[in-house]
């Protein structure tokens, strides 16, 4: 998920000082979170043994954000084929909705640690 958070960060600046991505670096993105959310569906019911109820919250809240980021990357055709002028607000939200997942989980961590 801090990888997707990091690539959704970067698509997103160029997104906004270009006003439009291509084709492919959007479907390139598109299908790595997908296949996140697939891997993740895969090893959900692990994961749920192994981690606290809160934590795993945590989790599902920021594959739901990753799954909307994916659903957004799939919009913005319009004039052109080459090129997709996808929502910049709507994929910020969801950049914000993955980061205040992954902030609360490195909180379950520390205290854990602690």
């Amino acid at each position: 998920m801090i990888i997707a958070k990091i690539d959704i960060a970067a698509y997103l600046s160029l997104r906004k000082a270009k006003g439009y991505m291509s084709v492919i670096e959007t479907e390139h993105l598109r299908d790595n979170l997908f296949d996140l959310s697939s891997e993740y569906r895969e090893k959900a019911l692990r994961l749920k043994f192994h981690l606290a109820a809160q934590e795993m919250e945590s989790i599902n809240q920021g594959m739901s954000a990753v799954c909307s980021a994916g659903v957004c990357l799939m919009t913005g055709r319009h004039d052109c084929p080459q090129y997709i002028a996808i929502d910049a607000e709507k994929l910020e939200s969801c950049l914000s909705e993955l980061s205040a997942s992954l902030k609360d989980i490195m909180g379950h961590q520390l205290a854990v640690e602690s």
